[in-house]
């Protein structure tokens, strides 16, 4: 975690305002973290969580205008069951990307844009299914459940070849 008084660009806050992309900022320095990002993916597929985890919080500390190591540590904290963790870095990454910040250029900005909105909606969804809110705050649960429902409808729409989406916005429909 971060110093007392610092703020650590990898660990959004509820309500922070993504950091602003600036098309005319240099970019070079992007470069030498493209190494960085493909070494925490494979730390990542070798099961080596926490380094794969320490490699991408760097990352963002470097650039913290990049979605993709966002969306990794949203996935990862989502794995480990830490909803509150996964839902900042999901939400970060959605609010980046719709203003035009991606940085790997694999996928086109409205597929990467439908994954990030999908994997915001399944981390809402897994949240409230995997505890008791239902029954302590109906309210709550219906306004998750329900906004979840919208961001599978919205990754659909901009990807359709999107089957996660697809599939999501078939079995999520809004509670009325």
């Amino acid at each position: 975690m971060s110093d007392a008084g610092k703020t650590d660009p990898s660990s959004p806050s509820t309500g922070e305002k993504p950091p602003e992309v600036d098309a005319e900022a240099p970019e070079a320095h992007l470069e030498s973290l493209e190494e960085a990002m493909t070494s925490a993916l494979e730390l990542r597929q070798q099961g080596k969580i926490q380094e794969a985890v320490r490699l991408f919080r760097e990352i963002l500390a470097a650039e913290p205008r990049l979605a993709e190591p966002r969306l990794e540590l949203a996935h990862l904290a989502a794995s480990s069951e830490d909803w509150e963790e996964a839902e900042a870095q999901a939400r970060m990454a959605v609010q980046i990307l719709r203003s035009g910040g991606q940085w790997i250029l694999g996928l086109s900005g409205e597929q990467l844009l439908s994954f990030a909105v999908n994997l915001l909606g399944e981390v809402l969804v897994r949240s409230i299914e995997s505890g008791d809110l239902i029954f302590r705050d109906k309210k709550r649960f219906n306004a998750i459940w329900n906004e979840a429902a919208a961001l599978f409808v919205e990754a659909k729409a901009l990807d359709p070849s999107n089957e996660d989406a697809r599939s999501n916005s078939l079995h999520y429909r809004p509670i009325l």
